[in-house]
């Protein structure tokens, strides 16, 4: 004898790891991180990133050795925060309603849709944490509850500004169609020589800021120019950087000019601790729905970022 299974709906837990993904690397800034391989995970509180720096000397060939330069290890942490989204849903709610007919028969113990919900929720999560990825901060003054768990990269820069590099050289006080194609060739200009030949150069800018720059192109007659514009990403004529249109940086007028490989995501993943789940709670004759995570960021080398804040 085996147990017979095939009268049952699939429940959204099965789903679990995907959702849980989905819901991490959902956003435009993750999933470019995330293809980019700047994913720190086994994350649980703080984990340091190691970095390597070391200058040489050229010197005279001749007898003997004279010791010259350094080989520097350093450390920025990332700080992940722990993050839970919890609902309940009770079946019996939908019974008056149209929902009425997707309810199996009998006292219920599931909600219908669950696979549409849970993709739902991992959609909207994903949103959330796209956001907050640049505008997170843990300051207590900040009372949102979606911004306040992790510190994000905005803030992180902005604590780095003694050593980050000022993109906004012509002291501009808006960002439009007209200046932004100027906005976009200063920060190129200002990208340090040590990583101008790099081949993952990026500007990250608002999506409202890569539409007044793609405007800006077509008003330029720059047709032949390729813009995904489902992706929010263009190489930007005559260099080899791309601007990358982010959710997260809608609204703020903050652009970032680095390597792709000086932003990191932390995670934990993989672990016990991060889940979705949606479970019928005998206790409370209802269906119950948790999603557990934690999440943070960092950069690498803060003298090797362009900032831009308007004047």
């Amino acid at each position: 004898m085996a147990f017979n299974v095939t009268g049952l709906t699939d429940y959204t837990n099965e789903q679990s790891t995907e959702l849980v993904v989905k819901s991490l690397f959902g956003s435009k800034t993750a999933a470019v991180l995330q293809a980019a391989g700047q994913v720190q995970v086994g994350v649980k509180s703080a984990e340091a990133l190691n970095i390597l720096s070391s200058d040489v000397f050229f010197q005279q060939d001749g007898c003997g050795f004279t010791s010259s330069g350094n080989t520097t290890f350093s450390q920025r942490d990332i700080t992940v925060g722990k993050i839970k989204v919890e609902e309940t849903l009770c079946p019996k709610t939908l019974e008056a309603k149209w929902m009425q007919t997707q309810i199996a028969p009998g006292s219920p113990e599931a909600v219908p849709f669950e696979e549409q919900i849970g993709n739902e929720k991992a959609s909207r999560i994903a949103k959330l944490l796209e956001v907050s990825m640049w505008q997170g901060d843990t300051a207590t003054s900040n009372t949102n509850p979606n911004t306040n768990r992790f510190d994000g990269f905005n803030k992180i820069i902005d604590a780095a500004s003694a050593s980050t590099i000022d993109g906004n050289t012509s002291s501009a006080t808006a960002i439009t169609t007209s200046n932004i194609e100027g906005l976009i060739d200063d920060i190129y200009n200002a990208l340090p020589a040590d990583v101008a030949d790099a081949d993952d150069l990026v500007i990250f800018a608002g999506i409202d800021t890569f539409k007044k720059y793609t405007t800006a192109l077509r008003d330029s007659n720059l047709f032949h120019y390729a813009v995904d514009m489902e992706g929010m990403e263009i190489m930007i004529p005559g260099t080899n950087v791309k601007l990358i249109g982010v959710g997260g940086l809608s609204g703020t007028n903050r652009m970032f000019g680095a390597r792709l490989s000086n932003f990191f995501v932390g995670t934990d993943l993989a672990n016990e601790e991060e889940s979705f789940r949606m479970w019928f709670s005998e206790d409370n004759d209802e269906v119950r729905f948790r999603a557990t995570m934690k999440y943070g960021v960092q950069i690498a080398f803060p003298d090797q970022l362009v900032s831009f804040t308007l004047a």
